[in-house]
């Protein structure tokens, strides 16, 4: 007897566990084509390695700092955005050149999340665009 009342109400729930054949079927990541970074994200990204991009390239990608600082051999760009403020370390390569060597996102309200790098690339692209 529990049986002829548990299978129909088991029935039940799996029929409103199965999505509707009208309901769009949810992208599958394999099938979704891959989102590029931003030009910005991706010199920023570079920052430390061999290939990081020089100031003149940042400064003409993002477009001049808000805040210039230049320390013995290194040199510091700050950018103030609506929402993230980016601080960019330069460091003299072995022809003198001032390479990106490290980049710091950071939140610009009082407890709120760090942004992250592409985030904060993608609203100074926005900025120097706008």
């Amino acid at each position: 007897m529990r049986f002829i009342v548990t299978a129909p109400a088991l029935a039940l729930l799996a029929a409103c566990a199965t999505a509707s054949p009208s309901a769009p079927a949810p992208a599958s990541e394999a099938g979704a084509a891959p989102i590029q970074p931003s030009r910005a994200a991706q010199l920023l990204a570079a920052a430390g390695r061999d290939d990081a991009p020089s100031q003149r390239e940042i400064e003409r990608v993002l477009g001049a700092p808000d805040i210039m600082r230049r320390d013995g051999a290194g040199a510091a760009l700050t950018y103030r955005l609506q929402d993230c403020a980016l601080l960019l370390l330069f460091a003299a390569d072995g022809r003198n050149e001032m390479r990106l060597a490290e980049a710091h996102p950071s939140a610009r309200a009082a407890g709120a999340a760090a942004p992250s790098l592409e985030q904060c690339a993608t609203e100074a692209s926005a900025r120097r665009s706008g």
